[in-house]
């Protein structure tokens, strides 16, 4: 078995992690009756689309 781990693996747990903190982070600072999900996903996608943008144009 090959412990070696690439790129995409790396990249895919790290995703996993940051949105897992988000969700932690909005669990515990929600109102009683807002969905920490949806506040989640809607931080990690605005995460993800800045990342996405800075990554095509040379930034990062």
């Amino acid at each position: 078995m090959n412990t070696e781990r690439n790129d995409l693996e790396v990249a895919n747990e790290t995703m996993v992690m940051t949105y897992l903190n988000i969700l932690k982070y909005a669990e515990h600072h929600c109102n009683e009756g807002q969905n920490p999900y949806k506040i989640a996903d809607h931080v990690f996608t605005g995460y993800m689309k800045a990342v996405t943008n800075n990554q095509q144009e040379g930034k990062g």
